[in-house]
């Protein structure tokens, strides 16, 4: 394969996954904000702009911070390269780059998804729509998963598919957490709001349900925490993510009979984490945990890209 090839396989899914986990913080963002009071007012909608690194962009275009402009900056916003809106067309643009290596299922997914979000776009909607919007966008995400999944032949194409979506979901519940911790800290004072805060985070993520079945109806922010950080049966915590990553490029390593040195470093990655516990992260402060992983994960994806995308050291030979 082509390490051009590889690469936009690999972005392809992470843009998807990109636009999904923009929905669901705009959706948590829009659930705190009917709660939040009058001096943390727009908090939560600095904390997206923070998170998903865009803040100074939005504000060369924007004079103050509101609900309404932040939405339509991360929904819609042509200027902005992460909004839902380019995050889709990047997956259409390098799906369509490589139709030789997806399914006509994959193709037709993506390609549709754009089509009716070019007709949404051109509409006018309500910040009640929100929700509506992002629930959208979280299906078509996942119907796209499922084409990939049903139908791609299980090859290094379908490793690299993944090894884009674990990545990026790793990357992103880091700061689906820093949004709640930026609005709401670890060991507020405030508990019962900030239980509620962490429900609303659980139910956005889809994940209540199961958090309920693995640690029982009493909530805490150790369960929750836990559940999100260390749970190797939660698809959206951070082991279960950096995991997938690491059994995906033990797989290309298999396939092409070299072992990369994003492999090594993601067993490094993984290796640190499953030496810590819920403790001795909020000990040690968990606005650091969240900054280290976050430049472990962006290092890992330095290294995916030396070695399998024409960088420093590349195992192909375009």
């Amino acid at each position: 394969m082509l390490s051009s090839t590889a690469e936009k396989l690999y972005w392809a899914c992470r843009y998807i996954e990109r636009a999904e986990m923009t929905s669901r913080l705009l959706d948590v963002a829009y659930r705190i904000s009917l709660t939040s009071n009058k001096e943390n007012k727009n908090d939560e909608w600095e904390s997206i702009l923070l998170s998903t690194a865009v803040k100074e962009e939005y504000l060369f275009k924007n004079s103050k911070i509101n609900q309404r402009r932040v939405e339509k900056f991360l929904f819609f916003e042509e200027s902005n390269k992460s909004s839902i809106k380019n995050c889709v067309w990047f997956t259409r643009e390098n799906f369509r780059m490589v139709r030789n290596r997806i399914t006509r299922e994959v193709w037709d997914v993506i390609n549709s998804t754009y089509q009716e979000l070019q007709d949404i776009s051109s509409g006018r909607y309500k910040s009640s729509e929100i929700p509506n919007l992002c629930a959208w966008i979280k299906q078509k995400s996942s119907m796209l998963k499922g084409a990939i999944i049903s139908t791609q032949l299980s090859s290094d194409s379908y490793d690299f598919m993944n090894l884009g979506y674990y990545l990026e979901r790793a990357d992103n519940i880091i700061r689906f957490i820093d949004v709640k911790n930026f609005i709401s800290p670890i060991n507020d004072k405030e508990k019962e709001n900030n239980d509620y805060q962490w429900g609303i985070l659980l139910r956005t993520l889809a994940a209540y349900t199961q958090f309920r079945l693995s640690y029982g109806v009493n909530m805490s922010q150790d369960k929750i925490a836990h559940f999100l950080i260390f749970n190797n049966t939660n698809p959206r915590s951070l082991f279960y993510s950096l995991e997938n990553v690491k059994i995906h490029l033990k797989n290309l390593s298999s396939f092409y009979n070299l072992q990369s040195g994003a492999f090594s470093t993601s067993r490094k990655i993984i290796s640190k984490l499953s030496d810590l516990t819920v403790k001795e992260i909020f000990d040690n402060g968990f606005n650091d945990f969240l900054a280290q992983y976050s430049d472990d994960i962006n290092n890992l994806h330095i290294k995916i890209r030396n070695s399998y995308f024409g960088g420093v050291y590349n195992v192909f030979e375009d």
